[in-house]
């Protein structure tokens, strides 16, 4: 039976907004998040408004159909021998990657044809730097993500936000949302989590020794939302007679973070205003990647919040970080999009003045009059001078411009 389309206008905008503009549009993003069907989306919307079938060319590298034309010399002229008479023609390839220097050939595509192209990819290396070389000044990167809480809740209708909470736990990738049979979808997070971690990173990385990655990789998913250096990592692991060097641990970390399954948050100096290189934090794109990883894992209920908020922040355009204030003090998340800045400590409960004090302590090292949440569990409500208390859920909601009435 096929799947219901779980419709993403959050991304169609995006996509119309660059509509016909001389940029390549490039959606990046973990695998399986959405990006094909996001194109598929807009391809419904060509064809709705008037664009014929032999003005669309879907070209998907992850099928055997199209394997002959992982060249540049083919793929150039297979494009040119669809090239519609006198009219415009939207490209899609997805899985780009596939293609060696495939920048190189997508921007001969967009100088010699006329062309609207959206390509899509799952390794963040091949699309920054050195690779994006031919492309640069001429592309336009939209991150995509597996669900966020809003497009959960529009799909899986819940009576109460700690319901769809919980669904939000087991997993936010489309193909495991769609799926009603627990047994099945806890099949198809084991297919992602074969297709990333030892596909994508495993395989594609080069590495020999799995074993060592995969004590790594279990450390950092058990640590999510603890500051970690390398150094921790490596110390933790020689002491269980574990011999790996720091230069294979940051190869590991960088792998997973490239394959957008993992991501780093960095700290901030908030007084110098300069990114530090030390002690960032990590978290996982989707906590059922997680309990694949290190099963039975539900105790650290604090970080798994804290996790939660972070990934509906950058869902939500954000660009986000650690903000360090004063000598030994904190503020979980600096969230920042265009001229936006707000500062936000994650806590799941602050009914005892202990914990109310401790959280809050924090805010009363900044200067200047950007917004301050303290956002938890609980649903009685503190009234504070230094930052203003919020429910998780109606912060959510605050972010995506969801009023009570749409919430579900």
């Amino acid at each position: 039976m096929k799947q219901k389309l779980i419709k993403r206008p959050y991304y169609l905008d995006k996509l119309l907004a660059c509509r016909d503009s001389d940029f390549v549009k490039i959606l990046v993003g973990v695998r399986r998040s959405g990006k094909s069907t996001i194109l598929r989306m807009f391809i419904d919307y060509l064809l709705a408004v008037g664009v014929t079938e032999e003005c669309i060319l879907t070209i998907n590298y992850e099928s055997l159909t199209f394997d002959a034309l992982r060249s540049q010399a083919t793929l150039h002229d297979y494009v040119k021998g669809k090239m519609p008479k006198g009219k415009r023609l939207y490209l899609f390839l997805d899985e780009v990657q596939e293609i060696p220097e495939w920048s190189k050939v997508v921007n001969s595509l967009r100088v010699t044809f006329d062309l609207d192209i959206y390509v899509t990819g799952s390794n963040s290396k091949v699309f920054a730097g050195e690779y994006l070389t031919y492309l640069a000044g001429r592309y336009i990167a939209i991150d995509v993500y597996p669900l966020s809480f809003f497009e959960l809740g529009t799909f899986i209708k819940h009576n109460d936000d700690e319901t769809l909470y919980r669904d939000y736990l087991t997993s936010t990738f489309p193909s495991a949302v769609t799926e009603t049979y627990k047994d099945i979808k806890r099949m198809i997070v084991d297919d992602l989590y074969h297709c990333i971690f030892e596909r994508d990173i495993i395989l594609r990385g080069k590495i020999r020794n799995e074993e060592s990655f995969l004590k790594v990789a279990r450390f950092v998913y058990c640590n999510i939302g603890s500051a970690i250096s390398v150094k921790r990592i490596r110390d933790t692991l020689n002491s269980e007679g574990r011999d790996i060097s720091i230069d294979a641990i940051e190869n590991y970390l960088t792998l997973m973070c490239n394959a957008y399954c993992l991501y780093q948050c960095r700290r901030y100096d908030i007084k110098d205003k300069e990114v530090l290189k030390t002690n960032g934090k990590y978290y996982t794109v989707d906590f059922g990647l997680r309990e694949r990883l290190v099963p039975n894992i539900h105790t650290d209920s604090g970080h798994i919040l804290e996790n939660f908020v972070f990934l509906e922040l950058i869902k939500s355009g954000y660009k986000v970080f650690i903000g360090k204030v004063g000598r030994d003090k904190e503020i979980d998340f600096i969230a920042i999009k265009g001229e936006q800045k707000m500062y936000i400590q994650v806590c799941e409960s602050i009914v005892t003045p202990q914990v109310r004090e401790r959280e809050t302590n924090p805010f009363l090292q900044l200067h200047d009059n950007h917004p301050r949440y303290l956002v938890t569990l609980d649903k009685i409500i503190y009234q504070f001078e230094q930052c203003t208390h919020l429910n998780v859920f109606a912060f959510i909601r605050q972010l995506n411009n969801v009023t009570e009435s749409q919430k579900l």
